[in-house]
């Protein structure tokens, strides 16, 4: 009524990713990075118990509709836990997912849990026993956010990362029909009470399905898109932004200047001469544009799955895409030759880097480690541990001589690249989701809620921008280093003046 807040709950010591209201409305339920789900009391805002929750992160928690039961997942430990919504009581495991778990949903009677992964399943379980009853899908399809049963309890509906939703029969276990939504993914999905019509988002917009001619029947739009990647051309005067379509803007006009409509766009790059743009898809394609031109000069395909990031070396000739599949591809970019991959333990979402003079790659390894390979032999140099937690990002600095990662507690930590030890720390309010070092490797940017600028060498920090209104999620230093260029889930993109 009034948009005040109301009440503020404070005790988690790491993120807070998933919250639930029980079905009276009395207790919130909360799961956070500390691996611990806490239940509150809405009216007083105290909190009433604390329970054990994953390895690592909490992703989501979730109330059975009659209010008895408490359903958890976590991404990294590939199992669901079911508690006494009442008491906290853990009552049992369920393990069958081969990995991450990115959604769980209760029957409308509360008698099976669905939990979709990343492991191309669907899977059902009887919350009374804890038995498997069924597994959907033969894991050449990546369920994403999203699993929803019918309000009737017959059909059972998720959606992929190709932003295609799929029905099954309850009973049966066969597939129904597919839907292919106008979107590259399938985040958030819900049923009208009577069943007669499914709504979908991909976070851009918000589709109406028939569920019985199987018809989009309405698009609400006005969502804007999440800009998740910006690069700077090498000569510093046009900036390429990425949302689900490619924009080229001029720098000095912001004036938009062409759009590249890759179908589900993913990545994007510049080579180190400016002459050729990359951009990589979750159709298991890059394309090389021509920038002189703008055509596309190049398609490379070979053995992937999905572009999750692309980086060019040092020379432009070797172009590195990080796939979905958790592995890394080199290839030539003038031949298009794929070159070699890389051991299949890399985590798929973060991108690697180079350093400076080409010879080694790093990425991040499954166990949060950094892995440092020979370029020209693909052999592994050298792991660092970073310790447990989710590593967001990783970077060298110009000289070559530090790697700097962020992760999922806001730290920054230096590393000596010769011997993996580390340097030193930072402790950052919000912001280690991407890092990049200036051109003259003196400051260190980083982004989350804000912008922080930080001395490369002492680790003192110099500025904080606040302009966005949502997370940041890439940031780019101008060539010159005078000004730093910043994407954001608001949909914007700012060009900050570093010179003041």
């Amino acid at each position: 009524a009034t948009g005040k807040s109301k009440a503020t709950l404070k005790g988690h010591t790491g993120n807070v990713y998933t919250v639930a209201f029980s079905p009276d409305g009395r207790t919130l339920a909360s799961g956070s990075g500390d691996e611990l789900i806490r239940f509150w009391d809405v009216e007083t805002g105290q909190l009433l118990r604390t329970v054990a929750g994953h390895v690592d992160t909490v992703s989501t928690v979730v109330y059975a509709p009659n209010g008895d039961m408490l359903a958890s997942c976590g991404r990294f430990d590939q199992n669901v836990s079911l508690y006494n919504a009442k008491t906290g009581e853990f009552l049992r495991l369920l393990s069958g997912h081969t990995d991450g778990i990115y959604s769980v949903t209760f029957s409308p009677d509360s008698s099976t849990l669905a939990s979709a992964s990343n492991d191309g399943t669907l899977r059902l379980w009887d919350t009374q026993t804890g038995q498997h009853q069924k597994t959907f899908g033969d894991g050449s399809v990546l369920f994403s956010e999203s699993v929803v049963f019918s309000p009737d309890g017959l059909t059972l509906a998720g959606g992929s990362d190709d932003g295609t939703i799929h029905f099954y029969n309850v009973q049966t276990g066969e597939l129904l029909h597919a839907l292919k939504t106008p979107a590259k993914d399938v985040y958030s999905m819900k049923y009208t009470p009577d069943g007669r019509v499914l709504t979908s988002t991909n976070g851009a917009a918000l589709h109406f399905w028939d569920t019985e001619t199987k018809q989009l029947a309405h698009t609400i739009t006005g969502y804007s898109q999440i800009v998740d990647s910006v690069a700077y051309s090498p000569d510093g005067q046009t900036l390429a932004s990425a949302d689900d379509i490619v924009r080229i803007w001029d720098v000095s006009t912001s004036e938009l200047q062409r759009t590249l409509s890759p179908e589900s766009l993913a990545a994007i790059a510049y080579s180190p001469d400016g002459e050729t743009f990359a951009c990589g898809t979750r159709d298991n394609t890059i394309q090389l544009w021509n920038v002189s031109t703008w055509e596309n000069r190049l398609i490379l395909k070979g053995p992937l799955h999905g572009i999750a990031s692309l980086v060019f070396s040092p020379d432009g000739q070797t172009l590195v895409s990080v796939n979905w599949n958790n592995t890394i591809h080199l290839w030539n970019t003038d031949t298009g030759e794929h070159l070699l991959k890389l051991r299949e333990v890399v985590e798929s979402r973060r991108a690697a880097a180079f350093s400076p003079d080409g010879k080694m790659l790093a990425a991040v390894g499954y166990d949060n480690e950094i892995l440092l390979w020979d370029v020209a032999t693909g052999n592994l140099l050298e792991t660092i541990d970073t310790a447990p937690n989710y590593v967001y990002s990783v970077v060298f600095s110009p000289d070559g001589e530090t790697l700097a990662t962020g992760n999922d507690e806001n730290v920054i930590y230096f590393w000596d690249v010769a011997t993996g030890e580390l340097k030193k720390t930072i402790q950052t309010e919000w912001g280690s989701e991407s890092l990049v070092y200036s051109p003259d490797g003196k400051t260190l940017a980083s982004c989350g809620g804000k912008i922080y600028l930080w001395d490369a060498n002492t680790g003192e920090l110099l500025k904080t921008f606040t302009g966005h209104i949502d997370g940041i999620y890439s940031i780019a230093f101008s060539p010159d280093g005078r000004a730093l260029a910043s994407g954001s889930r608001d949909s914007t993109v700012i060009i900050w003046d570093l010179t003041n």
